[in-house]
């Protein structure tokens, strides 16, 4: 299986490519994703890709600097472009470092796959006999991982299916019983923040890089096998039961947590399943060593292990962080739109929650899951403005007191930005200032992404306003502003084609030309023609 980064400074563009190779029935696996070539060349270290799908116009390195610097350091990996641009620059620079493949947005699957059997060609013939040794070996890793990874997620819950893969896979030590353990990171946020530049990504590559080499020194016979949660934040380890009791699991885990804690300055906290004795029971073990995991203390330090053997106390009832009372208060002052009473009884809850002695991980995640949802349904446009808050996985990503902290500062802020916002719709406001822009502006080069970055708004946020207020989406609408002065231009004017296709927005003719004639039903030329003839 080859390994795939995606690089583009725009979120939605990065999804949409990753999720167009993962609909590829191919024989790669997208493992990184990067904001720009800086960040790319970072990850390529740690990762150590075989393709890279990146972008052009980029922050802080762009398209034509990474290319070479890909070409210079690490001429064995195989390089797609896909651009919105034909500018000459721009493709002599993929001719030039040697580029597989240029591609042109908007991506069609055909093309995209056409692009990447090139490159896989390209990587596969570019190995030595060595290296391909080596090669197959890291496939066949980089496969078990994503096999059970499958497994976990029930993506494939066939009994047959999996004991016929697993078989083909050589995992061998599968057939008997197993525990899982799950380890999340305390510090996660902080030491992502100030050492990978936000990269949470390159943080775990680094992580799990340090923990094979903690394997070998243990001298076992036989290894877990080691592979990440769907969602990136958590590192899993299929231990046989025929090689570590419980004792001997404690044991490695606290010399992985020594091993990141000197390297990274991060804790290990993990929780660990009961036995099981066939595969296709992981996703039980998954579900169960998550649950014991959520059990660890939340503001303990160093390092933590819950296991089902472990004496654990469940909540007493009525010591819910906030009682029904307080989240009916705080619900009240949310519909009310009063920001000074919401922060003082989050800054209470605040104080309480550090008072609260054996407060668990589950508590404080249940705790905030409330508070999302009391605001969801009370500030609809809030969960809008920032998803991030309201992403499920922000609240499970919460296993520290710094994390814990973090979440109810940002949920704090973003309440009063709302409430002081609220009233003066500045929504409506600000959409058709930004349509006015649009309407000056339509011939630059101008994205989505952009456009929030300008306005100081978030893009998805900004995506569902526009079409509210306009009826259309962002790109319908600087499409019929370039369309409609391209009939302008076309009616009275003596602009060539290609003239009126740059001065309107786009550099590609033929792409103009397929546009206009989507919009208007006839191609540039014919519509002049038609005109002419009617004056």
């Amino acid at each position: 299986m080859y390994k795939v980064m995606v690089v583009d400074d725009e979120s939605l563009g990065r999804k949409s490519v990753c999720k167009m190779i993962s609909e590829l029935v191919l024989d790669v696996e997208v493992i990184a994703e990067a904001r720009h070539g800086e960040e790319a060349l970072e990850l390529i270290r740690i990762s150590k890709p075989h393709i890279i799908v990146t972008d052009m116009n980029m922050p802080v390195m762009n398209g034509q600097q990474f290319l070479e610097a890909l070409y210079t350091n690490y001429a064995e990996i195989k390089v797609i472009v896909i651009s919105g641009y034909s500018q000459y620059e721009y493709m002599k620079a993929a001719v030039t470092y040697q580029a597989c493949e240029y591609v042109l947005k908007p991506v069609s699957l055909s093309d995209l796959k056409g692009a990447l059997v090139k490159a896989m060609e390209a990587s596969h013939n570019h190995l030595t006999l060595q290296q391909q040794k080596k090669f197959t070996q890291d496939m066949w890793q980089l496969r078990r991982e994503v096999f059970l990874g499958h497994v976990t997620s029930r993506r494939i819950t066939n009994v047959a299916d999996i004991q016929s893969q697993a078989e083909e896979l050589s995992l061998s030590c599968v057939r008997g019983s197993f525990r899982l353990v799950v380890c999340m990171f305390r510090k996660f946020h902080d030491i992502s923040t100030m050492k990978f530049h936000g990269n949470a990504d390159l943080l775990m590559y680094s992580i799990e890089n340090i923990l094979p080499e903690v394997l070998t020194s243990t001298g076992q016979d036989v290894a877990p096998y080691i592979y990440k949660s769907d969602d990136r934040m958590s590192l899993c380890l299929y231990v046989p039961d025929s090689a570590y009791d419980e004792s001997q699991i404690q044991d490695l885990l606290t010399s992985f947590h020594n091993a990141i804690n000197q390297m990274l300055q991060l804790d290990v906290v993990a929780g660990l399943s009961g036995l099981f004795s066939t595969l296709e029971r992981l996703p039980d073990a998954f579900d169960t060593a998550n649950e014991q995991l959520r059990n660890n203390v939340l503001h303990a330090t160093c390092f933590s292990l819950s296991s089902p053997e472990q004496a654990t106390s469940s909540t007493p009832a009525g010591s819910e962080l906030l009682t029904v009372f307080e989240l009916k208060t705080l619900q009240q002052a949310l519909a009310a739109g009063n920001g000074g009473e919401c922060r003082e009884l989050l800054r209470n809850f605040l104080h309480k929650a550090e008072k609260r002695s054996g407060l668990t991980i589950r508590e404080g995640q249940r705790t905030l899951k409330k508070l999302t949802e009391i605001a969801a349904a009370e500030m609809t446009e809030m969960a809008l403005a920032y998803p991030q808050l309201f992403d499920a996985r922000s609240v499970t990503s919460v296993v520290d007191d710094s994390q814990f902290n973090h979440f109810l500062a940002q949920f704090t802020d973003a309440m009063e930005e709302y409430h002081a916002s609220k009233g003066t719709a500045p929504s409506v406001h600000s959409i058709h200032e930004i349509a006015a822009y649009l309407d000056t502006y339509y011939f630059e080069d101008i994205s989505l992404i952009d456009i929030a970055t300008r306005f100081h708004l978030d893009p998805s946020y900004l995506s569902k306003q526009f079409k509210s207020v306009t009826s259309e989406n962002f790109i319908e609408y600087v499409t019929r502003k370039r369309m409609e002065k391209s009939c302008e231009l076309l009616h009275a004017s003596e602009y060539k084609i290609n003239e009126i296709s740059e001065l309107v927005g786009y550099e590609n003719q033929r792409y103009f030309s397929q546009v206009f004639k989507k919009f208007t039903g006839q191609t540039p030329s014919e519509y002049r023609e038609k005109y002419t003839a009617k004056t």
